[in-house]
């Protein structure tokens, strides 16, 4: 193996070689006992499976093809028993799965949700003529009611995007909350000469989830079907309708076509029957 104790012949080349050479052996063999101490394994062991991503996280995932492979060439090199070398090795090799799947976890398999788009009609020529503060109180109050009525709901608030804001269901009540945050944002009152009025658009797909934000398709889609919307309105694609129970609303067909979007995406506007 490759942590055997090193062995040095004892020729006889004169005091000065065999006094050096002695001296390697001895540190050979004190390093060699350092790679088998138990405590010294042990040590390491403790730091591997403490570390983040380490066995006790379950996050250490051996299936990773490249890590496979980095743990059985760890194995051919330093051998399979406990030494601190072979925990070294295999402290690297979990560092590296730690890394792997801190990376790729916001890229698993995705789920079918429904996204809500939100955003305020009329708002940008409104908002020319007032102060700085005006704008910032009703964008406040807006965004607070619509976060109230999502999260009611079991929606969860992804970004405001200034009049704006992106939502996701991953339950059935998403046309419920759209029509209830347009109704309650149609009744704040803090905006002089201007009554602000929400348009909705609802989209179910599989958007991957980055950082904290959705991307993709799905997501692209559901903000065309809600600019396609007239103000109070709840726009939502056909595809709601599969996790949604259509006969649940009042629904109507309405003519859809918008550039990046299918060309035959049904969209149809909708309202709670309560």
């Amino acid at each position: 193996m490759v942590d055997d104790a090193l062995a040095l012949p004892d020729d006889a080349a004169g005091p000065e070689p065999r006094k050096g050479r002695k001296m390697l052996a001895k540190g050979a063999a004190a390093a060699h006992a350092a790679n088998r101490s138990k405590v010294m394994t042990g040590l390491v062991r403790a730091a591997r499976e403490n570390m983040p991503g380490g066995p006790k996280k379950e996050l250490f995932q051996p299936d990773a093809e490249s890590t496979e492979r980095l743990s059985k060439l760890v194995d051919r090199i330093v051998g399979d028993e406990p030494t601190v070398t072979r925990e070294l090795g295999t402290l690297a090799t979990a560092t590296w799965q730690a890394m792997i799947s801190r990376r790729d976890r916001d890229y698993l398999p995705p789920k079918p949700i429904t996204i809500l788009f939100t955003d305020l009609v009329a708002f940008s020529t409104w908002a020319l003529e007032r102060s700085d503060d005006d704008i910032v109180r009703l964008l406040h109050a807006v965004n607070k009611t619509t976060r109230e009525i999502v999260e009611r709901h079991g929606g969860v608030i992804v970004k405001t995007m200034g009049d704006g804001a992106l939502a996701a269901f991953d339950g059935d009540t998403a046309i419920e909350a759209a029509y209830e945050v347009i109704e309650a944002v149609g009744m704040i009152d803090l905006a002089e000469g201007y009554r602000p009025t929400l348009r909705a658009g609802l989209h179910t797909g599989t958007p991957r989830r980055v950082k904290g934000d959705l991307i993709g398709v799905d997501v692209n889609i559901a903000a065309r079907v809600a600019e396609a919307a007239n103000g109070g309105e709840v726009l939502a694609s056909e595809t709601v309708f599969s996790i949604a129970e259509k006969d649940r609303y009042q629904v109507r067909p309405r003519r859809f076509k918008a550039k990046g979007a299918p060309q035959k995406l049904q969209v149809f506007s909708v309202r709670p029957l309560y």
